[in-house]
């Protein structure tokens, strides 16, 4: 009797052991995710995260967690530094939009290109009425720019010489405004919500010509400490999902005069 009791007992055991186990592997992953401001991209809206990348990033969460158990535990707008440092020292940790370049290659697991990324010369509506073939044709020209931008530097190796440093984007506007230079480079894709919070008239502005070198795509990123599974399943969803259309949907979704971008732009005034 003794000796069926503890067979009993043996099988209970390994019955709630097995429960135990299929329970703990169905627990979700949990899955940071840290970004900064940058319209339309990924923006914050009444304390809430919208944008196209910013829903893109979820959508293919949601479609990884069908393969892999899997969800958004937080979306954090936080300081470039304190982001990177967070996803390089963190597992199951991802960052959106960054530049691929070969001295980050190694240190990122690379997910997919989830933005276009253009940079292009803008001059006052008034100002030179040029139409250069490329940027190397504006040498003679001035310009304003951030101090030890990528474009201050670029601009610089390329043998430009007449560059007004500025420490703020705001104060190269306020200079090509005044005529005080030519020229002055912008961020397309976020040009007109910049206008716009800088206080002046998109309108304004005419873009010339891009900057080729600095015109690339923005992956979205985890750090080596991720696992191959949580990586790959990202990645199958990714593809298919951008394969699908959705991205190129919630792009055309998030156009200025969209709801959720105007509601973003009257916070901003």
């Amino acid at each position: 009797m003794t000796r069926q009791s503890g067979k009993f007992g043996n099988i209970a055991i390994g019955w709630i052991a097995l429960v135990w186990g299929t329970a703990s592997l169905a627990e979700p992953i949990q899955l940071d995710l840290y970004t900064q401001e940058f319209p339309p991209l990924q923006v914050q809206v009444d304390q809430q995260a919208e944008g196209y990348v910013v829903k893109f990033v979820e959508a293919v969460v949601e479609h990884a967690s069908q393969s892999l158990p899997m969800e958004v535990a937080n979306v954090h707008f936080a300081p470039w530094k304190r982001a990177i440092r967070n996803t390089q020292e963190n597992e199951n940790t991802l960052f959106f939009s960054l530049s691929r370049t070969p001295s980050r290659e190694l240190e990122y697991q690379w997910i997919g290109p989830v933005s276009p990324y253009e940079v292009a010369i803008y001059r006052h509506f008034d100002g030179p009425n040029v139409s250069p073939n490329s940027f190397q044709d504006l040498k003679n020209f001035s310009f304003a720019a951030q101090t030890a931008s990528n474009f201050e530097e670029m601009a610089r190796e390329e043998g430009f010489t007449n560059i007004i440093p500025v420490n703020y984007g705001k104060v190269a506007i306020k200079l090509l405004r005044a005529h005080r230079v030519d020229f002055a480079p912008l961020v397309t894709s976020s040009y007109h919500y910049r206008m716009e919070q800088y206080g002046y008239d998109p309108k304004e502005f005419v873009e010339v010509v891009k900057v080729d070198k600095l015109c690339k795509e923005l992956w979205l990123v985890t750090g080596n400490k991720t696992s191959q599974q949580v990586v790959e399943a990202l990645r199958d969803s990714f593809d298919e999902l951008k394969n699908q259309g959705r991205l190129a949907d919630l792009m055309q979704q998030y156009q200025p005069d969209s709801e959720i971008m105007v509601r973003y732009r009257n916070a901003m005034k």
